[in-house]
């Protein structure tokens, strides 16, 4: 029975060992944010509501280089075909040297930007008038995890509405009249920023157009040349590390390791979080264990030699 004892005292020392001993804590991932940023560029976009002379309107919905991140994209020609006009034909709308959206995303920012060099945009109804002629133009935004986002455009050196040179306002839309052919209110830099997030556009042009050409009576609607916009991503949120030994009362250094809830290693995916209060409870159990067995051996001992003096 002694025997038995003694292996079940042994046993119960390595149950409370596995019991007492913490199961390892896979670590948060530093690197991923808790919500991914977000970023959206155009090169030039066309919302246009076409009318013929039949009275029949004809949505023109289309846009250049349109992308949302990760992504980039290159093209200098836009066309389509818009029903009713140039026999059905394909209608080039904007045609540029250079036309580039970049967006990019990662765990400390989200950023867009356009460029768009030597560019001419044509309306359906007007095929040999320039809406819009420029030489280059550019907008980008950034919005940082740890910082305050930013906007920026970059004014075209030259500028032409329906064939006219414009000079720019800065802080209300330009409106040029042309007779005959109608009016166009164009606004520059047109940029939003809040603490998350921002937009712009380096030119929104409002469009009023009568061309009264190849069965166009009126052309109203919108024109975007280079906008972006994005949105900051949002950083994970790592708990604070548990309480890894008992208080010390002198308040003098101790010597307990110290928690840590990141990787020490790239390849690694486990967070250690015990403590040298671990260490010397792991000890004392295989203490324990030894001493059982240890009682086991001195028993049969004594037992064999009982045997031998009977």
């Amino acid at each position: 029975m002694s025997v038995l004892r003694t292996v079940a005292v042994s046993a119960l020392a390595v149950s409370a060992l596995a019991v007492a001993l913490p199961l390892p804590a896979y670590a948060a991932d530093a690197g991923a944010p808790a919500k991914p940023g977000k970023a959206r560029a155009v090169t030039a976009e066309l919302a246009l509501d076409v009318t013929l002379l039949n009275t029949v309107k004809v949505p023109v919905d289309v846009a250049l280089n349109k992308v949302e991140s990760p992504a980039q994209r290159d093209g200098a020609m836009l066309t389509a075909a818009v029903d009713g006009v140039a026999d059905g034909q394909p209608v080039t709308l904007v045609k540029a040297q250079v036309g580039k959206s970049v967006t990019k995303t990662d765990a400390n920012q989200a950023t867009a930007s356009v460029q768009l060099v030597g560019a001419d945009v044509h309306v359906p109804g007007l095929p040999l008038t320039t809406l819009l002629g420029l030489d280059a133009m550019s907008a980008e935004v950034s919005c940082p995890v740890g910082g305050q986002p930013t906007a920026k455009v970059t004014a075209p050196v030259k500028l032409t509405v329906l064939g006219k040179s414009v000079t720019l306002g800065l802080n209300s839309p330009t409106h040029v009249d042309v007779p005959t052919i109608g009016s166009v209110d164009v606004e520059f830099s047109k940029k939003t920023v809040t603490s998350s997030t921002a937009a712009a556009s380096a030119l929104e042009v409002q469009v009023s157009i009568n061309p009264l050409n190849l069965n166009v009576a009126k052309v109203d609607g919108k024109v975007t040349v280079a906008a972006v916009s994005c949105e900051k991503p949002v950083a994970a949120v790592v708990p604070a590390a548990a309480s890894s030994a008992a208080p010390n009362p002198s308040g003098a250094a101790s010597g307990t390791a110290q928690n840590r809830t990141t990787p020490k290693d790239a390849g690694e995916e486990l967070a250690y979080t015990g403590s040298t209060g671990t260490t010397a409870l792991a000890a004392g159990g295989v203490t324990l264990v030894v001493a059982g067995g240890a009682a086991v051996w001195m028993t049969r001992r004594r037992r064999a030699a009982h045997a031998r003096h009977r």
